[in-house]
């Protein structure tokens, strides 16, 4: 499939919801956090898939990973910014207008 002409929304949803190993492979290799974060969040991904994204260089895409009901494996984040364990859906986020992050 081909995902280059997608928007960041429509990649967004492909993430939340995938189940082509395909596609999931494409939306690991997305340069957005944001697309990688909701990858994180998919309940198809494979262990495979769910080991990238936990070793992923951007602390907010391992934290959602770390969080994964696949994940035998927990890691101790200990005291993360806020940021990062944002609960926020990646479609809504905003964080420049965000209160904790102000705080």
């Amino acid at each position: 499939m081909n995902l280059n002409n997608k928007t960041i929304n429509e990649l967004l949803n492909i993430a939340y919801r995938t189940t082509s190993l395909e596609e999931m492979t494409i939306l690991l290799k997305n340069s957005s956090m944001n697309v990688r974060r909701a990858l994180a969040r998919n309940i198809n991904i494979t262990e495979e898939i769910l080991s990238t994204l936990l070793q992923d260089p951007v602390q907010n895409v391992g934290y959602m990973a770390n969080l994964h009901p696949k994940n035998a494996m927990r890691k101790e984040y200990g005291n993360v910014r806020p940021c990062v364990s944002c609960s926020i859906s990646e479609h809504n986020l905003d964080c420049v207008g965000c209160e904790k992050i102000r705080s």
